[in-house]
């Protein structure tokens, strides 16, 4: 009978033990959880922003890459579940197609302010937030986004004013340049040319392309409907651009 008490009581204690334990993690989990802006280094207000602003333009760059220029297409073919704009498209058949996009890289770099501009504006608040709390007096002006693309590169100009002071010490900024690594140019400007090709001569020599400019590695598919997607991969980067074309379609049976 005495081992039976024993044995219930050590279970007893194992039990409160296993409890305690428990709640000791669970206590120091919830203490060690930062407020929300803790992670800003207020020093340093502008590698935050800087950061933010390439996290922004490079998601931009991506779901436009896929989706053929667009973040948001209106002419597009559903392929591999990517809305995938149509560069060049004649719904009829036998015709060559017509260029829908003839200054695409300047639709490109509107896509990527429209997209990256609450995404940015939202960072500065955030920090704007953060100084007021460490009793900061902050004062933030309109921002303003200037896009340029080159090779291998987009260059991001942040216009913004803002003054932070606290006591007798007042730190101001004008503008941050921002240069992000991406191929979204060379890309585009490779979907360009196959979008020429095909409007003058229905034809895109892919494979030749590729010998010209081994950067590139282009594949091409044909759906039912005569619908080509070139999917055009930098293998410096691993990056994608999904793009459309229909033109000289020949009906079924013919």
């Amino acid at each position: 009978m005495i081992k039976i008490i024993n044995k219930k009581a050590q279970i007893a204690i194992w039990v409160v033990i296993a409890i305690s334990i428990v709640a000791i993690i669970g206590l120091l989990f919830v203490f060690s959880k930062k407020p929300i802006g803790a992670g800003i280094d207020i020093s340093d207000p502008k590698g935050r922003m800087e950061k933010c602003a390439k996290d922004a333009v490079n998601e931009a760059a991506e779901i436009i890459l896929r989706q053929g220029g667009f973040v948001e297409p209106k002419n597009y073919k559903l392929y591999q579940n990517n809305k995938v704009t149509y560069l060049c498209e004649n719904t009829g058949n036998f015709k060559p197609c017509i260029n829908q996009h003839p200054l695409l890289l300047n639709e490109i770099k509107k896509e990527i302010v429209q997209y990256s501009y609450p995404i940015i504006e939202f960072c500065f608040n955030d920090v704007k937030e953060e100084f007021e709390k460490r009793k900061y007096s902050a004062s933030f002006a309109e921002t303003k986004l200037n896009i340029s693309l080159g090779g291998d590169r987009i260059y991001l100009n942040i216009e913004k004013d803002i003054e932070l002071k606290k006591n007798d010490a007042i730190s101001r900024y004008e503008e941050f340049n921002v240069e992000i690594n991406n191929p979204t140019y060379d890309l585009a400007k490779v979907a360009i040319e196959i979008a020429g090709q095909e409007s003058k001569y229905c034809y895109f020599e892919y494979v030749g392309y590729m010998i010209l400019y081994p950067r590139f590695d282009i594949k091409k598919f044909t759906m039912s409907d005569s619908t080509k997607i070139y999917t055009i991969k930098d293998k410096y980067s691993n990056k994608e651009m999904n793009i459309a074309i229909r033109g000289c379609a020949i009906p079924a049976g013919i």
